[in-house]
Formats: structure tokens, sequence, C-alpha cells
């Protein structure tokens, strides 16, 4: 069966990742074997194929985080019926998605009903999205919040759930992008630029974010955390434009803010199994009444990776890249 293979670090598409063969393995008990439909290409991908990322496996290493598929073969002490199962399969390192058939243990196969194009891309933004609102600090129903970088997937999921919890949610985002953020639906967009603390006060109306959700750092964090409520929370999942999160140290100490970090693979790995299927199931559900989606730009089958990796590297690009490992 084919997969692709990651045999040294560095840049995508500099011939470090391979098109291989690999032997088709069958479960182990507790195990179930999946036959891979659709996986995602994340930015968090090129990151460790780069050797950039937060962990480094030893190589060669088969890639892919997250994906969608079907349940083809089960081990001693799974029940047969789960044979046929529509399942996701949890994100973690040393579980790969850009192969033909993954073995995986029989908790980290999660059923799921829906379209699978939309369910391939569940395992690893949405549940940030959700741990992003929810798992570090809960606002209740009516607070301010702020996200930075807000043209992402994972922001939209952000958007679409914090619309959900009755949050108050105010976008930033690079000039250009206001007016196609709007369109999208979303409440209150704000442009990041020398005149942002001004205007998010305008936006607030009053009022104070509670929860900033940060993906750029530097000056941005800088204004916004001016406009926050005493003892509020700001929480990073990552920088792409490479700089620091950054606030005075007046609003750090005299304000109580605090600075947590959110990285969703440790996070999966501290809950229970029950309790991380549980929220996927909930997920699930709201991508099938239409609550959550991402927009598809392109598929590719594995053999095409380099065009792949192109594209998903691609400036401009406006919505997900994903390998169609049946093609």
């Amino acid at each position: 069966m084919k997969a692709l293979s990651l045999t040294r670090y560095g840049a995508p598409g500099s011939g470090n990742v391979e098109l291989i063969d690999v032997p088709e393995q069958d479960p182990l008990p507790g195990q179930v074997a999946v036959a891979i439909q659709l996986a995602p290409i994340n930015p968090s991908d090129l990151l460790l194929i780069a050797g950039y990322y937060g962990a480094r496996p030893s190589l060669p290493t088969t890639l892919g985080a997250e994906g969608v598929g079907r349940v083809v073969a089960v081990g001693d002490g799974v029940d047969d019926a789960r044979i046929g199962e529509q399942v996701i399969v949890v994100p973690a390192i040393g579980r790969p998605t850009w192969i033909e058939r993954t073995i995986v243990d029989a908790s980290a196969a999660v059923a799921v009903d829906g379209d699978p194009q939309q369910l391939s891309m569940l395992g690893i933004n949405p549940l940030t999205a959700w741990a992003l609102l929810h798992g570090v600090a809960d606002p209740g129903a009516g607070a301010w919040i702020a996200q930075t970088g807000a043209t992402s997937a994972t922001a939209g999921y952000i958007r679409a759930l914090a619309t959900q919890a009755g949050l108050r949610l105010i976008d930033v985002v690079r000039p250009e992008s206001v007016d196609a953020v709007r369109a999208s639906g979303a409440q209150h967009v704000v442009a990041d630029g020398p005149d942002l603390a001004n205007d998010i006060k305008a936006a607030l109306d009053g009022g104070s974010i509670d929860l900033l959700i940060d993906s750029v750092g530097g000056p941005s964090t800088t204004a916004l955390a001016k406009r926050m409520s005493p003892g509020g929370t700001i929480v990073s999942y990552t920088s792409r434009a490479g700089q620091p999160v950054s606030i005075d140290i007046g609003d750090l100490v005299f304000r109580g803010l605090t600075v947590h970090g959110l990285w969703v693979l440790p996070w999966i790995a501290r809950l229970p199994p029950e309790v991380i299927a549980d929220r996927y199931r909930e997920l699930a559900r709201l991508v099938s009444d239409g609550t959550l989606s991402a927009h598809v730009e392109a598929t590719y089958s594995l053999g095409d990776f380099r065009r792949a990796f192109e594209h998903a590297s691609r400036p401009g690009r406006t919505g997900k890249i994903l390998f169609d490992v049946r093609a």
C-alpha cells in the first residue's frame, strides 16, 4: 500500500518526502485498521516536514495528522460490528493518515456521520477552536471575545462556535480582508494596523475583552491587551508572522492578565478518550447541520504530493487542500 514518508527535515518539496510502498499490517488486540479516504494538509504538517514543529519524530516517518476513513478490520477484543464504520482518526504524533490504511487503537477511531470531506478536517481545527474558546478560560454568554488572524479555517470555526455559545466576537484581520470576513457573516470586524486600539474601543462600545485568541502576536496583541478586562485571558496557538506574544508590563501586572499557549495534541492526550470522543461527536453534529464548515480549494492524490504541497503553501490561498487517498 502507498504512504507518504519523510526522510529528512527541510522545506516541503525539496525532495525529502517520498511516496513509498509499505507492507499492510493487521490490527493487534484492541486496534482497528482504517482505510483512509480523505486527509488534509495543515500548516502544522508543513512545519513538521520543515523541522519547525513542536515534535520531531525519528526518521523516516509516515506523515499526516488527521483524516476520515472506514474501518476495514478489527483486532481481538474489538466488536466486529465496527467494520464499515465511517470514522475520524484522533490526531496524535505517530498516528499517520497520509497512507492508504492506518492502524490505530479502537478508541482513536471515532464513528461519525456526514460529509466525509468536511469530516476529514474535524480532527484538528474544529477541536482547536473549541479548546481555544472553552478549554483554558470558559467565558459565559455575552462576554466579549477577540481573535487575531481571523481569516484562517480555525478562525472560521471559532466564529461559528462563538455564535452558538452566545459570545460577542470581534474579528481582527488585515485591511484587505475586512470585506470578505464581513461577507462571511462576522458581526464585528476590525482592521489591523496603527488605529487598532481605538477601533477596538469603538467596537466594544464601553465593554472590554474577556478572552483574546491570538495567532499573530507582536503589536496587535499589545494593542488588544489594553482593551481587556482585569483578569482577562490571552490564549496563543500560533504566530503567522513569527512574532512573539507582546503585552505591556503594566497590563500584565496591574490588571492581572494571563497568557497561555495551546497545542491541541497534548491537550487531547491529557483527557480521557471517551471525553474526546464525545466532543468530536458533538462537533460532527455541528458539521452535519451546517454550523461548522470549511471551504475546500482543491484535492490531490497522494502521488501528486509535490503539487499539493506547493498549493498548500501558496500565498492568498482561500481554502483547504486535501489528499484524496482513494485517487
